[in-house]
């Protein structure tokens, strides 16, 4: 029975929807559509892509439901791909044959010439049946991606593109080696779109990023790329996934190292944004509307489908500058938890198909791990109830038509325009500048010129022609606020790579052409650019120009000896505005690196008022210094034993980077260790300078001072700050801890919170004493947070102390719910008592707030909050109660991209645990905790490994009365845009 009722779509006025109950669900869609089920579980029970052959089958891939590590699947490959096929022609699949088995992990679907394409990382393979038996007796590795990471994400598609090329998408940040087309040499760990033709051959790179997994690609009328991405944009609050332009040499967020080693072509220091925000969405299936069944105000309509939030999205789009912006509703909504959309794509008679996975997908998506079995997925059709049926005599022209590349305008220019681009003619090279010098003039007010401007770039640039610069230049200068538009002319720039011929931009009049020369003489191969060219544009009245120049000074610390009279200026100049300001520190820092900008620097203190002196201290702190000067590290000295606080707090700052704490071993340095230790010692001093002199300290930490101690355990209390808990243990943990210092931490466990209790153990492991071994077993059995820690870890530690220690451990581990069943209880439990508790979201916010469960130190919820976990801004609209209460009672049952926990080992044979915030050439970074991290330099790591623990401590139900977490529950599910 269907029921017609009002509902309001995502974007736009409110609009009658109509619901149908097909499956076990209600589906809500737009007024005049309807719901039915084209393939069912019998058929495909796990489905995650398709395409449509040249004779209306439907290519799926359907997974075999399992979880295990990518590596594991590779060795051990269990996926399938079927082949549907409706031989009733009345848009229900009733038949359906193995294609192939034993495929790897698929990502992606393709039917193209004969031959059905699958992304099954690390590869795409080809696949063909080349007898007509329906099952193919050939595969192909059509393309070699070369990594596997952790969650699988390094490469999705293909998909087929206008220009006959295949597209697929690369997202795990794991380095990978290619030969392009052109002969370039592509090795770097970012995201990427790739094309290539379909015989393997002109290998090309369309975009780049820093975001965790660009998935599906699909093609506007004039020939662009769109593509869904996930971890794409964290600017804005809430913001997170999204669909976005994939304008040539692009690069998008989110920020990430990948970008920073000079391997990706960046034309501006800021990133490029999706036109489309989805939040938490996941979005990932997508495709272009190019029939007339849905009418003609649906033709060339985009649609896109939410993993997370149930729901294919229908997007308008339109020209906006040089690129494009959209007006979005939801199309298709499911009730239903379990409906997770994967692909979406059109039927030969114009119709909708809607692959849903079901509920089984566990790899790197953090939903309930343990609380039900798999749900399996199915395939639905969406139609126009007026829609004309197809004949039998249309349908293989039908058939035909859906399995082309995706058709193009044949009227606009910016298509025509792009067609000559595919072709690479050079004779189109004078048609190209005229298009570009005669549309530019119009750009800024005129969105079908911008696009012809960007698009005639695009041409020049590919062309390589020189004669062109000066047109791209002076083009530059006609919307400066374009992003896209100057992106895609400093990247045409980059490409033609004609540095002379560029250098002249330099000593324009506009800031635009000035940036854009800037940029593309520093991206150039071997560019010449130097310090002098750099100075004078770090004066510019516009800020956009600044910015640039100061990123390009940034990529080059060798300059920074070369500058000493610009660090005079900057020193004697002061800032008019609080933006000023920002800049100067920011140069300032850039320039530190050099041990003759510090020795000017300490030159400076001795004037200096005491902010001064702070900011001062800051730049060099923030200094990506190899080594540092004797006068800084005196100047330094001098300032930790002064009695005023701010300057002794700024001090320490720079004195915790330059000590560079355990890692640090320079005799130069240590010298420091002395007056931080005696100022860790007065108790005239606030805690939390104690504790930063202490973490300042190179090497071992000697606290055989009592009062050192008492102190360290009562900023480890429970009841303290993340941050204070925090920083007290991480000087606990390199501190030389003698057998009376050892016994007053194993009192002081029952007071620990979570959040620290796992990691504090490991004070206990160098010298393992039975006296001390039986007080830390009786602390733990009267801590609460004790039922938080992982059995192994514990019985790691006991193993060290001698009988009969491990046998009473297994007896209090007994008590722990540590297999799945009783974990599933007890969730169970916790949900059914929270019931007749309703919670409170006022309340639940004071709880998310507080130091009792610590969650603000980790998570951001808008602008305010840690960022060692995941934004909580929108979880819940994507998060069911059930799944939110596991992620807190249970966190190490699964990670969010990005945020898995990673376990490095060092050379000297120690081990660190923390969520991954850097790996660059240079050193690796690991959050350990709120406002904790460790740098760790990389010549001394020895590897990287996942680690199966969370930074985010399990047991906060047991820190927390039932009220409490179900007030802290309805706050989080209230999260909602």
């Amino acid at each position: 029975m269907v029921a017609v009722v009002a509902l309001g779509f995502l974007v736009g006025p409110a609009a009658v929807a109509a619901e149908f109950l097909v499956n076990g669900q209600r589906f809500t869609v737009p007024e005049g559509f309807e719901v039915e089920l084209a393939a069912g579980t019998n058929l495909v029970p796990r489905p995650v892509s398709a395409s449509f052959d040249d004779q209306g089958r439907l290519y799926v891939t359907d997974s075999s439901g399992s979880n295990d590590a990518p590596q594991k699947q590779l060795a051990n490959p269990t996926h399938r791909i079927l082949r549907l096929e409706d031989t009733r022609g009345d848009g229900k699949f009733d038949k359906s044959t193995v294609f192939a088995e034993k495929v790897m992990f698929p990502q992606g679907c393709l039917w193209h010439a004969g031959s059905v394409y699958v992304a099954a990382p690390p590869s795409i393979w080809k696949f063909t049946d080349a007898d007509g038996d329906g099952v193919a007796e050939r595969r192909e590795e059509w393309f070699k991606g070369g990594t596997l990471t952790g969650c699988a994400n390094d490469i999705h598609g293909p998909y087929l593109g206008p220009d006959g090329y295949i597209y697929w998408t690369k997202g795990a940040f794991a380095e990978q080696t290619h030969r392009l087309g052109n002969g370039r040499v592509l090795k770097d760990r970012a995201a990427h779109i790739y094309r290539a033709r379909p015989d393997g051959s002109d290998l090309d790179v369309i975009m780049s990023g820093g975001m965790d997994n660009p998935v599906e690609v699909a093609f506007t009328p004039e020939g662009e790329a769109v593509f869904t991405s996930t971890f794409i944009d964290f600017s804005e609050p809430g913001w997170r996934d999204g669909m976005g332009h994939a304008v040539l040499g692009g690069v998008y967020g989110k920020q990430n190292e990948v970008l920073e080693d000079g391997q990706v072509k960046r034309t501006s220091p800021a990133l490029l944004h999706p036109f489309y925000q989805a939040g938490p969405g996941a979005e990932c299936g997508l495709t272009r509307y190019q029939g007339g069944a849905f009418g003609a105000e649906y033709r060339d309509n985009i649609f896109s489908t939410s993993f997370n939030l149930h729901k294919v999205t229908r997007h308008v789009l339109r020209l906006a500058g040089a690129s494009y912006a959209s007006t979005n509703s939801d199309f298709l909504v499911s009730d239903s938890q379990d409906f997770h959309p994967t692909d979406v794509l059109e039927a030969a008679d114009g119709s909708l198909l809607v692959v849903d996975t079901g509920g089984w997908y566990k790899l790197c998506c953090p939903s309930s791990q343990l609380v039900r079995p798999d749900v399996f997925g199915a395939i639905y059709r969406v139609r126009r109830k007026d829609a004309p049926k197809l004949a039998a005599t249309d349908r293989s022209a039908a058939y035909r038509r859906v399995t082309q590349p995706p058709a193009m305008s044949d009227a606009t220019l910016p298509a025509i325009l792009k067609r000559a681009v595919w072709k690479g003619d050079a004779t189109n090279a004078i048609w190209f500048r005229e298009m570009l010098e005669q549309h530019a003039r119009k750009a800024a007010s005129n969105f079908e010129s911008a696009h012809v401007t960007r698009i005639a770039a695009e041409g020049l640039g590919r062309l390589r022609d020189v004669a062109a610069v000066p047109g791209i230049l002076q083009a530059t200068r006609h919307a400066p606020s374009d992003v896209v538009l100057q992106h895609s002319l400093t990247f045409a720039l980059i490409q033609i790579a004609a540095r002379s011929e560029t250098r002249p931009g330099l000593k324009s009049d506009s800031p635009a052409v000035q940036r854009a020369a800037l940029m593309a003489l520093d991206q150039m191969d071997e560019s010449d650019l130097k310090s002098a060219d750099v100075v004078p544009l770090l004066q510019s009245g516009d800020k956009e120009l600044r910015a640039a120049a100061i990123w390009v000074l940034r990529r080059h610390p060798g300059w920074a000896s070369e500058m000493t009279g610009l660090v005079e200026q900057l020193l004697t100049r002061a800032p008019a505005t609080a933006t000023a300001k920002a800049e100067r520190n920011d140069l300032l820092q850039i320039l530190a690196a050099a041990p003759a900008v510090q020795t000017t620097l300490a030159g400076r203190l001795a004037s200096a008022s005491t902010e001064e002196k702070a900011a001062l201290f800051e730049c060099v702190a923030q200094a990506q210094a190899k080594t540092y000067s004797p006068a800084w590290i005196a100047a330094i000295r001098e300032a930790l034993t002064q009695p005023d606080p701010a300057l002794t707090d700024a001090a320490l700052t720079a004195a915790r980077r330059v000590n560079g704490g355990p890692r640090r071993r320079d005799a130069e340095v240590s010298e420091l260790n002395p007056v931080l230790l005696a100022l860790a010692q007065d108790p005239k001093r606030s805690t939390d300078s104690r504790l930063d002199a202490l973490l300042a300290v190179s090497g071992r930490i000697d606290v055989s001072d009592p009062a050192v101690v008492k102190m360290l355990l009562a900023a480890l209390d429970a009841k303290e700050t993340p941050a204070r808990r925090g920083n007290a243990l991480q000087v606990l943990l390199r501190a030389k801890l003698d057998r009376a210092a050892l016994e007053k931490i194993a009192a002081a466990i029952p007071q620990v919170s979570p959040l620290e209790l796992l990691r504090l153990l490991a004070v206990f492991e160098p010298e393992p004493d039975e006296a001390v071994g039986r007080k830390v077993l009786a602390a733990l059995q009267q801590s609460k947070a004790a039922r938080s820690l992982p059995a192994g870890n514990l019985k790691s530690l006991f193993a060290r102390y001698p009988a009969p220690l491990p046998a009473e451990l297994n007896s209090f581990l007994e008590t722990f719910d540590t297999d799945l069943p009783k974990q599933a209880a007890h969730l169970d439990s916790l949900l059914g008592g929270m019931k007749s508790m309703p919670g409170d979201i006022r309340r639940g916010q004071s709880i998310f707030n507080g130091a009792k469960a610590s969650c603000l130190a980790c998570h951001k919820i808008g602008y305010v909050g840690g960022t060692i976990g995941p934004d909580l801004t929108n979880i819940g609209q994507a998060r069911s109660e059930r799944d939110l209460l596991e992620a807190i009672v249970y966190p190490s049952a699964s990670f969010v991209r990005s945020y898995e926990p990673m376990v490095v080992s060092t050379q000297d044979g120690e081990e660190h645990s923390g969520v991954l915030r850097k790996d660059s050439a240079e050193e690796v970074v690991l959050a350990t905790g709120a406002n904790a991290e460790i740098h760790l330099p990389r010549k001394e790591v020895a590897g990287l490994r996942p680690g199966t623990v969370s930074v985010m401590p399990q047991g906060l139900d047991e820190q927390l009365t039932r009220q409490e977490l179900a007030d802290l529950l309805a706050f989080l599910q209230s999260r909602k845009p």
